[in-house]
């Protein structure tokens, strides 16, 4: 087994267990109860297009007929596996990083705690999903190590239209709730990428 292999297996197990630990922070202070809410089933939307498609980009790769044939990047290796550990690296630092600013206003279902205020400051004060980019960019290293084209593209399209539903109803929530000071705010930043989106 190659070293990248190695690393990417701990990096998996990190993600695993940060997601773990960002579950239980979400449930401790939903625990506290909220004012407003409006999922709108996007908690669910968004795991449900990132776990088949973490499954389904791993059956790629240990399936012994698919197993290096269609969409195979092994000619990429292993530079491309260091590369996507970098991403996982690099998205579970994000994403804890972005939950860590919020503290106690973080949930995964999109929840507005009292007294709940606009987080403008660290990477939120360019970015308002960072989180989301941080979660994007864990799947994508995810597929990168994996090396298969085929799962890559699933790892990104299918979590990126979930994640784009989760931002609509999220900011939809937020600018019910703060009106004119959350547009104004999300007027100087963007929403995932640095100056693009």
């Amino acid at each position: 087994m190659h070293m990248v292999e190695y690393l990417s297996i701990t990096l998996f197990a990190l993600w695993c267990m940060s997601e773990i630990v960002i579950s239980l922070i979400s449930w401790s202070n939903r625990s506290r109860g909220w004012s407003v809410g409006g999922d709108r089933w996007s908690y669910v939307i968004v795991w449900m297009s990132t776990i088949p498609p973490v499954g389904f980009a791993y059956l790629i790769r240990a399936h012994p007929i698919i197993a290096n044939g269609f969409g195979s990047l092994a000619p990429l290796f292993p530079l491309l596996g260091y590369v996507g550990c970098f991403m996982m690296v690099f998205g579970i630092t994000m994403r804890l990083l972005a939950v860590a600013t919020l503290k106690r206003q973080f949930t995964l279902h999109v929840a507005l705690l009292e007294p709940h205020k606009i987080i403008d400051t660290g990477m939120y004060s360019i970015l308002r999903h960072p989180a989301y980019l941080g979660h994007l960019a864990s799947l994508c290293g995810i597929g990168l190590v994996l090396g298969n084209g085929v799962g890559l593209m699933a790892l990104v399209v299918l979590p990126l239209a979930g994640i784009v539903y989760r931002i609509h109803v999220e900011e939809r929530a937020f600018v019910q709730h703060f009106g004119a000071a959350y547009q104004t705010y999300a007027r100087r930043t963007k929403r995932l990428l640095p100056g693009i989106w």
